[in-house]
């Protein structure tokens, strides 16, 4: 796969991984609950499925292919249930997904499939170690099983709440080059808060890496933004994020510009949401956002900030030094500030 110039910066942190994608699908989700067949689309999280679709004209769209279906009909019959899955586990119906795997299992026993979905669904659940298990099982049964992108990014997901942060790099770096284009996160959208999330989560490893890391940092959550929807707040989030990096990086006056721009037009948010908190391999970095997005319009709380960043955990990590740089900064402006008189 071809990377845009604009990805360029971003590889030598997540180049392209050694998968190769899977057969061509349709990236559209059937309604929930009405599958007389399965789509073509499946044969991504269930490489078995493959066989009973065939290209049609060598494009993106595949019809099915009637021959296989009626040689193996048990297999429709499995890829049918386990498009049941998928549906389920994207409308938050983890149980009920969990328990279709398990009826395509027992169908046609030893493939890739029923693993994907259980492993997709547990890592929506937040049951990350049966997540990760499953997943690493399909993968074990069928090395491309995990070539699809909402699959790779629940398991990078999963893998980040493990603490398993070498393996979650692995992952995204099979990821990131895979958000784009119409079997991407985002379908036929050039924008989604799906790949702006999945790249914000890639930006926040980049920040374990420390200072050698900034540059990847930067190019990855300039991309986060760009990918966002822009009335959301995977946007803004993903925009103080880069600020942050921007400022260790020691592109002070970029950062302050940003961070002040998002500040006075949609505001920092009172706490960063718990998806993208479940994101952040140190969730003490949600309180970095916010407080240098906070030093422009309202400096008392920026300070608290800074200072809550470091009592919840940042004080052991890479960046405490330059959290302690912002609170005496803004420490000495608030000792500066003229004192009300008293009458």
């Amino acid at each position: 796969m071809t990377l845009s110039r604009r990805l360029a910066p971003v590889l030598g942190l997540f180049g392209l991984a050694g998968l190769v994608l899977a057969p061509s699908a349709i990236a559209q989700t059937p309604k929930v609950g009405v599958v007389g067949a399965s789509s073509s689309w499946l044969a991504r999280k269930a490489p078995e499925c493959a066989p009973l679709y065939k290209s049609a004209g060598g494009g993106d769209v595949s019809s099915s292919n009637i021959w296989e279906s009626a040689k193996v009909p048990v297999l429709a019959e499995h890829c049918r249930v386990l498009q049941q899955g998928v549906e389920a586990f994207r409308d938050q119906k983890y149980a009920v997904a969990i328990g279709l795997a398990d009826k395509a299992e027992k169908l046609t026993p030893g493939f890739a499939g029923p693993w994907v979905v259980r492993g997709e669904a547990n890592a929506r659940w937040g049951k990350s170690s049966d997540a990760a298990a499953s997943l690493e099982k399909a993968r074990e049964l069928e090395p491309r099983a995990l070539d699809d992108a909402e699959t790779l990014d629940d398991y990078g997901a999963a893998l980040v709440r493990l603490g398993r942060l070498d393996d979650a790099r692995k992952i995204y770096r099979a990821l990131l080059p895979r958000v784009s284009g119409p079997q991407g996160l985002c379908g036929v959208k050039n924008e989604c808060d799906a790949a702006g999330l999945a790249y914000l989560a890639a930006g926040a490893l980049a920040f374990e890496g420390g200072p050698k890391a900034l540059d990847e940092a930067v190019a990855i959550l300039r991309e986060s933004r760009a990918k966002s929807e822009p009335s959301r707040d995977i946007q803004r989030i993903a925009g103080l994020a880069l600020a942050l990096a921007l400022d260790r990086r020691g592109d002070v006056d970029q950062a302050k510009e940003l961070a002040a721009n998002i500040a006075t037009t949609k505001g920092v948010p009172t706490e960063i949401n718990s998806e993208v908190r479940a994101r952040l391999p140190s969730p003490e970095e949600a309180l970095a956002f916010r407080a240098i997005g906070l030093e422009s319009t309202d400096p008392v709380a920026a300070l608290e900030g800074w200072k809550a960043y470091l009592a919840q955990g940042g004080d052991k990590r890479v960046w405490a030094n330059h959290a302690k740089e912002h609170i005496a900064k803004l420490g000495k402006a608030d000792v500066a500030k003229p004192k009300p008189k008293v009458p």
